[in-house]
């Protein structure tokens, strides 16, 4: 497949809500019909088309055009994305506890699923967007994103919650044992796996074991030659078949199949959170 993606870090102020921003283009020959898999990562992407083709996504057993500004929530499973042109966007990717302190709306309303933005957030929304298509160069994207970003932090004025932490908690340590987070958070157990469910739409366990195949994924695409093991290793799973046991539940296929077959896979699982 023909694809472009290069990823830029947000400032400091909004690091904990935004994990990375990034430009893509797809099917840059225009090669006819590419259909490719997108693993989960964890995250929600927001994108923004900036040409008149789009790609196209399956609902409910039918294939249409993606929205202009379409947000891609917390997937649990792959999902098949087409593209019949060249396809070229610029993307928000978000921690899945981080839209609910810009926008107000939890990652659990939007799991395993797209919608079109603008109909979630209204006039504003659609007006940044299409300020943001006039925007010559990526850079000057950026800066206006995190200008709308900050202002939208400032009106909502969403207190960061236990939630937060513990995801932040689950994404930077590969040995974290999720029965020890709520004694770290000073909540009960049962207190936080209800609102972590509420909040992100997934328990905090589901949610490490699509972090660490997260990780897999940006080590199997950073390092041809690391074999399985060590991949696992580096990834906190201490037991081979719990790390096969994860990954070809979340993507379908066994650890050993997706380096030989990664070309049916669009992975762009952006930086690392572990501690090195």
């Amino acid at each position: 497949m023909n694809f472009f993606i290069k990823e830029y870090m947000p400032c400091q102020n909004l690091s904990s809500f935004v994990e990375v921003y990034w430009e893509g283009s797809f099917n840059s020959d225009a090669a006819g019909l590419i259909s490719t898999q997108i693993p989960p990562n964890g995250c929600i992407d927001l994108i923004f088309h900036l040409n008149d083709l789009h790609c196209d996504l399956e609902n409910d057993n039918k294939w249409s055009q993606s929205p202009d500004y379409m947000v891609i929530g917390l997937f649990t499973k792959p999902y098949v994305v087409q593209f019949k042109n060249l396809v070229n966007v610029f993307a928000i990717r978000f921690k899945p506890e981080g839209i609910f302190n810009v926008f107000g709306v939890p990652a659990s309303k939007l799991r395993d699923c797209y919608e079109d933005m603008t109909l979630i957030l209204g006039k504003g929304f659609r007006d940044f967007s299409h300020w943001l298509k006039e925007e010559k160069t990526v850079i000057a994207m950026i800066n206006r994103t995190e200008s709308y970003l900050l202002k939208n932090l400032l009106d909502r004025k969403i207190e960061r919650s236990y939630v937060n932490f513990a995801a932040e908690l689950i994404r930077n340590s590969k040995d974290a044992k999720i029965e020890d987070l709520s004694a770290k958070l000073f909540v009960s157990q049962r207190q936080l796996e209800r609102e972590f469910k509420s909040k992100i739409g997934i328990s905090p366990k589901h949610y490490q074991r699509l972090t660490r195949i997260n990780e897999v994924f940006r080590l199997l695409n950073d390092n041809q030659e690391m074999d399985l093991t060590s991949v696992a290793y580096h990834c906190g799973y201490f037991d081979q078949a719990h790390f096969i046991n994860d990954f070809k539940g979340i993507t379908g296929v066994s650890p050993s199949i997706y380096p030989k077959e990664n070309g049916l896979f669009l992975a762009a699982p952006g930086l690392s959170h572990y501690e090195q």
